[in-house]
Parts: structure tokens; C-alpha cells; sequence
């Protein structure tokens, strides 16, 4: 889902845009696209401690990571989470990519393939979906913790009303060192869904490569899983021999809409049996425009539904299913028999509804 990960792309567009001193008013699309790659072009490493707090199902969640960058693809991660004291962490020298879980004291080794997207920055489309769907106001001057900072606001080029998650986006961005101070996110209906603090920015510093060679911590179990590849696409039928249960597919089709590719995900040769799962995503095409079906087998039936909670409750052939708008994105999630699962596309509820309805157990 490619949405999902726009928290942590807002996190490097605010700072490499604003850190570069981008606050003007009448700024076009075209100067701020080229102000963020020059900042890019210049940027050889930084660091940043982030605050996270989010809003969802009426639950508070918080957390803390501090991460450091450095081209071409070293990067650290260390997330905190609250009453522990143990830290995750992530360390990859862009050969190794290593992986420690304190509750399970476990490391995980993988080497990175050439083609693995593990610590790839693909920062071009990055600024692309940035400026293709938002626009950036200037609200005015505000003090933040003493500070005066800039109040900037993010909102969708593209309104149709309908935004559950994430709408518009408020940024302090202070005066004096052009760091994002704070940034908060909004559902369409005027509520925050997160709120991030951004400390201890440093950009150019002369990050040592040591910083990105990881340390077994003693005692610990390393799990090495060799290379680990992306899935490749497949035809629907090499996907059916590939996959360990029966496939389903929608037998409607919005007008235009052609069988893309599918990839086979399975997790189980590095997790846990309790926590293991395979799901196969089917990619259908119009020109631009997307159908993806993605469908879960789980050892673990139990889910997180956070993000769902705010999706519509709706029934699918009599099945209990969530309905959830993201602006331009809307997703469908239902379970059918043992199989979860999730469709996602930019076309109306209506015709989202058909397709899902078209799916059957006895297809």
C-alpha cells in the first residue's frame, strides 16, 4: 500500500525542503521541485531524533526513533516505544541489513540484493507524488516552545471530500535554523490523526561509516536468511502453482481494466510459525490508473485494524467488511472463508462494491 508509507516521506520532504529555506509565498511547483532536488544533490548524510504520537480508534500511541542517512544506502534506525526499555534496531552498511528485537532477543542478518528497495531512496517520485498531490499555503508566524517558526499547510489538489485519513497538514518550520519544529496530519473531517516532533536535525555532519556497523548484542540469536529478493511478478497461473491456497479473482472488471501482473509473499522461512503468513497481490491496469487485490492467509488470524477503525462498516454479499477513503485511494477489506482480504483503487465505492461483490469462494 503505497499510502501507508506517506508519513515517513512527509518526515524527509519536510526536512529537505524547508531545510534549504524554501518559505516563500508565491513560490510554483516547478521552483519548489527544483529548490528540494537541489537541497538533495547537496545533502550527504543527516540525522533526526522524530516524536511520534497518533490518533486512531480513539487510542493514543507513542513513540520515538532516532534515524541517520547516508548516501548512497547506509541508514539507522532505533525506535523507542513507551514503558520499554529496550530499542528496536535497524542497521544496514548497504551490503548487510541487520535487524535486533529486544523482546525476542533475536537478530536477523539478509543481505541486499542489487535490486532490493530495503534502504533504496527513490527520492524523485518522492517529490513527484509530493507536488502532484498537494499544495503548499503560508498561514503565517507562530511561536513554538519560544520559538518563531513559519505555520505552512499542506492540502490535496484533488478535493472530492472524502478523506479519512489524511487531508491536510500543518508544518512549523522555525525561523532561525529552518528545522520542521512540528508537523501534524488531519482527516477530512477536521480531526488530528498524528502529530510529529522533529528534534536534533543535523544535515552534512560527516557521518563515519562505523556508524553503520552493527554490533550482535551478547546472548543473542542471529537468524541469517541469505539474499532476500523481491517477489517477481507473475502471470495469474504461475502465481496459482506458486501459492499454497486457491486463488480468487473478480469476475467484473470495470470497462478498460486488464490483469497487470501478481506476486507471491511469504514470510514464513523468517518468522516465527505463530506469526506467519502469505498473501498474493493481483494488479489490474487502465492506462494510469490501478486495481490492486490483495489476498492473506495468516497462522495468526489476529489483526491490527487501527487504520480501519475509521472505515465505514459495509456488507459484501452479506459478509461484514470496512469501507476507508483516503482522498483518491479508497480500500475494502472482508475476509471470505480463511482468506483476508483488501482491495484498493482510485475508483468510486460503487464500482469498488461490484468488483468486490463479483469475487466468490466457488470461482
Amino acid at each position: 500500500m503505497k499510502k501507508f508509507s506517506s508519513i515517513f516521506v512527509l518526515t524527509f520532504i519536510v526536512v529537505a525542503l524547508f531545510a534549504s529555506g524554501c518559505a516563500e509565498k508565491d513560490l510554483s511547483a516547478e521552483q519548489i521541485a527544483s529548490q528540494m532536488m537541489d537541497k538533495e544533490n547537496n545533502t550527504r548524510d543527516y540525522s533526526y531524533t522524530m516524536h511520534m504520537t497518533s490518533y486512531f480508534g480513539g487510542e493514543t500511541k507513542e513513540s520515538e526513533s532516532k534515524t541517520m542517512f547516508k548516501k548512497p544506502n547506509m541508514i539507522k534506525s532505533i525506535v523507542t516505544e513507551p514503558g520499554k526499555e529496550n530499542q528496536t534496531v535497524s542497521v544496514s552498511d548497504g551490503n548487510i541489513l541487520w535487524s535486533y528485537t529486544p523482546d525476542t532477543n533475536t537478530v536477523t542478518k539478509i543481505k541486499i540484493s542489487k535490486t532490493s528497495e530495503l534502504t533504496k531512496n527513490d527520492y524523485t517520485n518522492i517529490i513527484d507524488d509530493f507536488l502532484n498531490d498537494t499544495n503548499v499555503t503560508v498561514l503565517g508566524v507562530e511561536n513554538v516552545d519560544g520559538r518563531k517558526t513559519y505555520l505552512l499547510e499542506t492540502t490535496p489538489k484533488e478535493n472530492d471530500g472524502d478523506y479519512e485519513l489524511i487531508y491536510k497538514t500543518k508544518i512549523w518550520v522555525d525561523q532561525e535554523t529552518w528545522m520542521p519544529l512540528r508537523y501534524e496530519t488531519y482527516n477530512g473531517d477536521g480531526n488530528r490523526t498524528m502529530k510529529l516532533e522533529i528534534q536534533d536535525l543535523q544535515v552534512n555532519t560527516g557521518l563515519p561509516d562505523s556508524e553503520f556497523k552493527f554490533e550482535v548484542p551478547e546472548g543473542a540469536k542471529i537468524v541469517d536468511l541469505g539474499e532476500i529478493k523481491p517477489p517477481e511478478k507473475l502471470s495469474l497461473e504461475e502465481a496459482r502453482k506458486e501459492a499454497s491456497f486457491k486463488i480468487l479473482t473478480p469476475e467484473y472488471l470495470p470497462e478498460g481494466y486488464e490483469f497487470n501482473n501478481s506476486m507471491v509473499y511469504n514470510n514464513s522461512q523468517f518468522s516465527p510459525e505463530n506469526q506467519s503468513f502469505e498473501t498474493v497481490e493481483i494488479t489490474y491496469t487502465k492506462d494510469e490508473a490501478f486495481i490492486s487485490l490483495a489476498e492473506t492467509v495468516s497462522t495468526n488470524q489476529s489483526s491490527d485494524s487501527t487504520i480501519m477503525d475509521r472505515g465505514e462498516d459495509i456488507q459484501i454479499n452479506g459478509i461484514d467488511g470496512k469501507y476507508l477513503s483516503m482522498g483518491k485511494t479508497k480500500l475494502l477489506m472482508w475476509k471470505l472463508g480463511e482468506v483476508n482480504l483488501s482491495l484498493c483503487s482510485s475508483l468510486e465505492k460503487d464500482e469498488m462494491l461490484k468488483i468486490a461483490e463479483s469475487i466468490s469462494e466457488k470461482a
